[in-house]
């Protein structure tokens, strides 16, 4: 390919990656530049993160009712959720929209919950709120809390991560795309100050077309000129386009779905299905749902509105996902999580509707989750200093539970990323387990732990199939120890270990450690 018709065509590509959105399986794809090669610890395992962005800010207080609260029902008179309506999930305190629960496939995310499936973090959000769309949105995707309009974000958590494990970008490009965004301009989450951790996607046939032929004859050009750089980027972006367009093409031709989807938001969630059963690699798929901003007509007489509504949709993608997900073998590797900028306000503003406020909900979601309820009901006799929700965890908790569980990125290095020197992940996951580094001789039970709820004595069984040293631990919902209860040499065979739980009345996360690999489940104390 001659240089100028290169540099034109490949210009070409990267404006209608860029500006026009076409169509993959039926949903409108972007994403932008390619990324370099992981280094050998990322590429370990084949764990995939999905994201979902919930756009507008999120109204947790009628997602999650504390319908137990006469404040809740004093502050918002008109589109509360009756405490009959509300979905209560075992004897607690919790309960769910009923959107979330009612014609929703496997029960929706009541039936996760009772599957432990899903985890619920409740008061997630960050000290001094800010409450601009978009500077919160940026503080979200950045994983950066700095509300300083002066101080401008431009790269992600995700970005910043996989951009550590860069080596020779942009001459080399990974196997497969690293990171995938379905609808919407590319996420500050991904970008990096290497360059952007995502691909432009397009319908799998026409991209296959566009992208053919297009690998340059010409080498990159050396030196730091800003025709070198200029040519350099877009040789990759040809580069990338003749080498994914294969890939997707492949992935989305040979992939499946064994579950019928909802429309609208579901057919997302159906599409990252469908990429991942035919054998696509990318580690992080992001989509979005938006009309999150109820300030007007939030919720009607009979529970039905804007809000039910959207919070069905996400039920019920999230729910047929990991059905999906299930069925095809594949749901051990994957976990997602929603983010939205913010909360919205805990008295309704007359209009049916809320307005911006701070702390929400968030939902990690997948069968490597502990699922349960992190936190407690926001006690709404103690607002802020601007009369909204204090938040009870800061959201880069889980993002460091990401990075570290799920990635297996260290302590120092997560700390880094997120710009915080004592930062302490909120265990939220359990470790993935994938194609790649399951060990046959390790055990995949899930922990029993029984009785559960406990008075303080209890039994933890597990199977080893190798003689292994063995420790048991509990933590609390801030990660910090508070017992360790057994180390020692254990033979192969069944195990039942009695313990003594002295720690106060609470929920913990049990941990067994096995030569170096983890068994996790919840335990309660309660006497």
């Amino acid at each position: 390919m001659k240089r100028r018709n290169f540099i034109q065509s490949s210009a070409a590509i990267a404006a209608s990656a860029a500006l026009a959105p076409q169509m993959l399986g039926g949903m409108p794809v972007y994403a932008k530049s390619p990324v370099g090669i992981l280094g050998a610890q990322a590429e370990e395992n084949d764990a995939i993160l999905i994201i979902i962005q919930l756009f507008g800010g999120n109204d947790g207080l009628n997602t999650v009712i504390p319908a137990e609260d006469d404040n809740y029902y004093r502050l918002r008179p008109e589109i509360s959720v009756p405490k009959d309506k509300a979905k209560r999930y075992a004897n607690s305190n919790f309960y769910l929209h009923p959107a979330l629960v009612d014609n929703v496939y496997g029960n929706g995310f009541m039936g996760l919950l009772d599957s432990g499936r899903l985890a619920v973090i409740q008061g997630i959000g960050y000290e001094n709120p800010n409450l601009s769309h978009f500077r919160s949105t940026d503080i979200w995707l950045s994983g950066f809390n700095n509300s300083d309009p002066n101080v401008r974000l431009t790269d992600g958590w995700i970005g910043r991560y996989f951009s550590n494990r860069l080596t020779n970008f942009p001459t080399e490009i990974p196997e497969h795309p690293l990171c995938v965004q379905i609808g919407g301009t590319l996420s500050l989450a991904f970008q990096s100050q290497k360059g952007d951790m995502g691909i432009a996607l397009t319908d799998p046939d026409s991209f296959f077309k566009l992208g053919q032929g297009l690998s340059p004859d010409e080498q990159a050009m050396d030196g730091n000129s800003a025709f070198a750089n200029e040519f350099n980027y877009i040789r990759t972006i040809a580069l990338q386009s003749d080498k994914y367009s294969q890939i997707v093409k492949s992935a989305f031709d040979q992939g499946k779905n064994t579950i019928n989807y909802s429309q609208g938001f579901a057919q997302q969630m159906k599409l990252i299905a469908r990429l991942i059963s035919g054998g696509i690699r990318s580690k992080v798929f992001m989509c979005s749902m938006g009309g999150f901003d109820t300030h007007v007509q939030q919720q009607d007489v009979s529970l039905g509105g804007n809000h039910p509504s959207l919070l069905n949709a996400l039920s019920s993608g999230i729910s047929q996902f990991i059905g999906d997900a299930l069925q095809q073998g594949f749901a051990n590797r994957v976990v997602g999580l929603t983010v939205s900028e913010f909360g919205r306000r805990p008295s309704e503003n007359g209009s049916r509707g809320t307005d911006h406020g701070a702390a929400s909900v968030q939902f990690v979601f997948g069968t490597r989750v502990n699922g349960g309820v992190f936190g407690n009901n926001p006690n709404l006799s103690d607002l802020n200093n601007n009369n909204d929700v204090q938040y009870q965890y800061d959201y880069r908790k889980v993002y460091a539970d990401v990075l570290q569980t799920w990635f297996g990125a260290s302590k120092e290095e997560t700390r880094s990323l997120l710009n915080d020197p004592s930062l302490v992940a909120l265990p939220v996951l359990q470790s993935p387990i994938t194609g790649v580094t399951e060990m046959p001789d390790f055990p995949t039970q899930e922990l029993l732990i029984t009785p559960n709820p406990t008075s303080g004595k209890t039994e933890i069984s597990f199977e080893l199939k190798k003689q292994s040293e063995v420790e048991i631990s509990i933590t609390d919902i801030l990660g910090r120890t508070n017992e360790v209860l057994f180390t020692g040499l254990l033979e192969v065979g069944s195990q039942r270990i009695p313990v003594e739980l002295t720690s106060p009345n609470g929920s913990y996360i049990c941990t067994v450690k096995i030569s170096g690999r983890y068994l996790v489940g919840n335990i309660i104390i309660e006497r």
